[in-house]
């Protein structure tokens, strides 16, 4: 089996923003006031570095988003404050309109990207003429890049969400999806066709497919040093892809540059790597673009020195 795990290196090559660019992307494309939401967000970041957001320029100044999610986490997690203004339960809204502007902004960028000839496109239709059990995909990404491409190509992903319903490629979203909605009162996770992540802070008009509840959530791990793999039915999306890491007789990492902050990943590739099912390790081949040395030596540190690098970056190869 190959396993391609993609990180945001892949959904850059067709226009998404990376986590430094989140900030200053939003602001130009949805302005100060888009909705009360993101408008907090600028307050909020005005008064706790003491620097009012007065435009795109300002975040040359200004912690990156996932710098300031880990901030709001630690300070949630400890139950402390952030000056006079911002006590917990303020925080705790702060947080929830952090991933709001991250949803939105991700959701703008989709206009931007080539649905049918990006790289995301050439990779799903190489892999089409392949049995679906001859590989994994794994993505961090929130993007429904992926996912268009190969319903595109005739493929009919399977998100290891409901054991009942297999088939097509396994697509492991490990940090969730834009296109996901889970209902904390019966605790089901629904995949919708388009992203509605950014609309469910409003008044979105869902309604749970199980229960009819309304009270559904976005399904998104935020960029943040304090990771919450929550709602539990997660567990199994990990759980396969920790299988398909067991199995893997050749690993392909795109657009990742397997940052120490990812703890889970790190946790689950190596547990993987460990308990194999085949005695020999894996082939691992890198695809990233103008990486620096201190990014090949960490692979190399972590896979061995056979590590293969292919510094193009993403272009759809397999």
């Amino acid at each position: 089996m190959d396993l391609y795990l993609f990180g945001a290196g892949a959904s850059a090559a067709e226009g998404a923003p990376a986590t430094r660019d989140l900030f200053p992307m939003a602001y130009r494309a949805l302005g100060p006031r888009f909705d009360p939401q993101v408008e907090e967000v600028w307050e909020f970041l005005g008064a706790v570095f003491q620097r009012p957001v007065t435009g795109p320029d300002t975040f040359r100044y200004l912690p990156a988003l996932d710098e300031v999610i880990s901030l709001v986490d630690w300070s949630l997690h400890v139950d402390q404050g952030l000056g006079p203004d911002y006590d917990p339960p303020r925080l705790y809204r702060i947080r929830q309109a952090l991933e709001h502007l991250v949803c939105s902004v991700l959701e703008r960028a989709r206009g931007r990207q080539r649905p049918d000839d990006g790289p995301h496109a050439r990779f799903a239709r190489a892999l089409a003429s392949r049995a679906p059990d001859s590989y994994a995909l794994v993505s961090l990404n929130y993007d429904t890049l992926l996912d268009d491409a190969l319903r595109a190509a005739g493929l009919t992903p399977d998100y290891a969400l409901d054991p009942g319903k297999s088939g097509g490629p396994l697509l492991l979203k490990l940090h969730g999806s834009l296109n996901w909605v889970h209902c904390p009162a019966c605790d089901q996770i629904a995949v919708l066709r388009e992203p509605v992540a950014h609309q469910l802070t409003r008044a979105a008009g869902l309604a749970c497919g199980r229960c009819g509840s309304r009270r559904l959530a976005g399904v998104v791990i935020s960029p943040t040093w304090l990771k919450r793999y929550s709602p539990g039915r997660l567990t199994r999306v990990f759980e396969q892809a920790l299988e398909a890491v067991r199995r893997a007789r050749r690993i392909v990492i795109i657009g990742y540059s397997l940052p120490p902050a990812d703890v889970a990943v790190h946790h689950l590739l190596r547990r993987g790597l460990l308990t194999r099912a085949h005695p020999e390790p894996p082939a691992v081949e890198v695809i990233t673009r103008s990486p620096s040395e201190q990014l090949l030596d960490r692979f190399r540190r972590l896979f061995g020195p056979g590590v293969a690098f292919d510094c193009t970056g993403f272009r759809g190869q397999t």
